[in-house]
């Protein structure tokens, strides 16, 4: 795969997922401490600990960012009929929904759950509006400019 064929909207996508792995390293829930009680002990769980939240969260989206770029590095390609970008939008869809209903169902979300909600409306926003809004379609990278030749550099002093 050549990255100079990557797009902006494939950099978003990226990159969400990125924050998406880092945010399942997070407090998953956060604790508030009454006045007077020593809380020093209280061990805060992250993604990592549950593994239903692990996997329809943070590791779906992960995995359907990766089907979204080998997608469309590599056309043509099909799981179940279905072309491998379209699995993997599916894939962030799910997680999309998976952490939006997770985040209401928990009592004092963590950094880890806030941040990994904003990290996947991104990601689902970066796989839906990535084809369609022309400024993702623009190359990541600027194309390769030639290489100077010996002797071709600065003008002497």
């Amino acid at each position: 795969m050549n990255i100079r064929s990557l797009t902006r909207g494939d950099g978003v996508v990226i990159g969400a997922a990125v924050v998406l792995f880092i945010a399942s390293f997070l407090d998953f829930s956060s604790y508030d401490c009454p006045q007077g009680v020593d809380c020093s002990r209280y061990d805060s769980p992250n993604a990592w600990d549950s593994l239903g939240l692990l996997m329809s969260v943070f590791l779906a989206g992960v995995i359907g960012a990766a089907l979204v770029i080998v997608g469309r590095a590599m056309p043509g390609r099909k799981v179940v009929g279905l072309d491998l970008g379209q699995f993997g939008t599916a894939l962030t869809v799910f997680a999309l929904w998976t952490a939006f209903w997770t985040i209401l169902d928990v009592n004092n979300a963590g950094a880890g759950l806030i941040l990994g909600l904003l990290a996947a409306i991104v990601l689902v926003a970066g796989t839906v509006a990535g084809p369609l809004i022309p400024a993702f379609k623009a190359p990541l990278l600027s194309p390769a400019s030639p290489a100077q030749g010996v002797g071709a550099g600065q003008a002497p002093y």
